[in-house]
């Protein structure tokens, strides 16, 4: 293996276990998300709970092997910018500390998906 694809291969376990470990995480606290799907005014939050972590759980197995990490990277893409399009708008929060974290992490988010877009190229 080159140095380029030892780079990559290792920024493809890294993403793919914050994802892995996310999962992980939010199932453990699945009622606090299940009170967001809630507040945002979303129906049938536990459908759509799973549905988005199983989106995740997927897309970061498939960004561990080579041949399937475009697909991988698109999900964990869509997963990402969906939490950001409904739970991270900075804007509608009206506690000044709440909007500032969900700013963070709206930019986090952002250099995330560049970072996974930069791991997929060397597959396109």
């Amino acid at each position: 293996m080159t140095l380029p694809e030892w780079l990559n291969l290792l920024g493809r376990l890294g993403v793919a276990f914050y994802f892995l470990w996310a999962v992980w995480f939010n199932i453990g606290g699945r009622e606090h998300h299940y009170a967001e799907f809630r507040r945002i005014g979303l129906p049938n939050g536990a459908v759509f709970f799973w549905a988005g972590n199983a989106l995740a759980l997927v897309g970061g197995l498939l960004l561990l092997y080579s041949p399937t990490a475009v697909y991988g990277a698109a999900m964990l893409v869509v997963f990402t910018l969906t939490a950001d399009a409904l739970f991270h708008r900075y804007w509608t929060y009206s506690d000044p500390g709440e909007a500032v974290m969900h700013k963070f992490f709206l930019f986090e988010h952002a250099a995330l998906i560049g970072g996974l877009l930069g791991l997929a190229a060397p597959f396109l």
